[in-house]
This record gives structure tokens, C-alpha cells and sequence, in this order.
């Protein structure tokens, strides 16, 4: 009877830390655009790789997974991508600051590109809010 106890209460636990997300290694966040952040790997020091894949509307690069750096620091992040690899070079660069808040990655974004038909360097930001995939 000893054991029941505390068996019954791991039961009713684990569950609810199953469901529970964190800025892990080896963990996948999507947003309502289907762009999805893939966390690979966070050091000790909370430095972060992994992949982002856009899949905003209107982007050439779409469903392209590019390397990511970072840095962790409990549930805060900062990210940034170069849209380039050995077969595609998008011409942008993005980088990503949020926090981690009831299971959900919030995150603001700032977007460098050159606008071809305005022939000049461009930024553009937004918002976007990430779950567990």
C-alpha cells in the first residue's frame, strides 16, 4: 500500500508534464502559416542550432529549411536565419526575439531583403506565435 500511493500520484503527473512544452533540443514549433522552427540542438551555455522553413505566403524560398543560430536563456529567445545554402540563396536575412508562455512560442520578427522593384534595402516585421508540432 506504501507504493500505491505515490505511484497513483506519478500517474496523475506525468501527463500533465507530457503536455507541458519547453525550449528543448530535439523539438518542433509551428505557426498558423505552417512556417515551422526546428530546435536541434541548445549547449550549456544556451546556444542554439537548428532549421527554419517559411512557408509564408508569397515567399520564393517556401518548404527550404535554412540553418538557424541563437541563444536560450530560459524561456526567452533569439534566433536568426540567412536564407542561403549550397542550392538556394533567397536574399534574406531574419532574425527572431519571444518567449516561451503557456505552451506557446510567442516571437517578433525583423526581415532584411532588397526590394527589386523599388531597387532599394527593405525591413519588414511582424508577429507570429508558434505550438508544438
Amino acid at each position: 500500500m506504501r507504493w500505491f500511493t505515490p505511484c497513483a500520484l506519478a500517474l496523475l503527473v506525468l501527463p500533465m508534464a507530457a503536455a507541458a512544452q519547453s525550449l528543448a533540443p530535439q523539438t518542433r514549433w509551428v505557426n498558423n502559416h505552417g512556417s515551422e522552427l526546428v530546435i536541434e540542438s541548445i549547449g550549456p551555455d544556451g546556444r542554439l542550432t537548428g532549421t527554419y522553413s517559411s512557408s509564408a505566403p508569397g515567399y520564393k524560398c517556401r518548404g527550404i529549411a535554412f540553418p538557424i543560430v541563437g541563444w536560450v536563456d530560459g524561456e526567452r529567445i533569439a534566433y536568426t536565419m540567412q536564407a542561403r545554402n549550397g542550392s538556394a540563396d533567397c536574399g534574406t536575412m531574419t532574425s527572431w526575439t519571444g518567449y516561451l508562455q503557456g505552451g506557446r512560442l510567442y516571437a517578433e520578427w525583423s526581415l532584411a531583403y532588397f526590394d527589386t522593384e523599388a531597387n532599394r534595402p527593405m525591413l519588414d516585421r511582424g508577429t507570429d506565435i508558434y505550438r508544438p508540432k
